[in-house]
């Protein structure tokens, strides 16, 4: 994603299986509804942090494969690029 359109995000950062990005210059208020529009398309993330505040993904380690990220990844793109337009 930030290949595609650089600005958009940082990151990603993360540790392990815990996985972050930074989108809306870290802005808390656009993070949440960000959040919540993942969740309404099944994806589960959650917020962390203030300044910046970011969007944080804990793996399924041994329950996930390359198309499961691949898929959560189309969906989290697809959001950014609405919230962008």
């Amino acid at each position: 994603i930030q290949k595609k359109r650089p600005g958009l995000i940082s990151g990603p950062f993360g540790l392990g299986t815990m996985v972050a990005f930074t989108a809306y210059g870290g802005h808390s208020e656009k993070t949440i509804a960000f959040v919540k529009r993942l969740f309404e398309r099944g994806v589960l993330s959650f917020f962390c942090g203030e300044h910046p505040a970011r969007i944080r993904f804990l793996l399924p380690g041994g329950a996930i494969n390359n198309d499961d990220i691949d898929r959560v990844s189309e969906i989290i793109e697809k959001t950014l690029y609405e919230d962008n337009e």
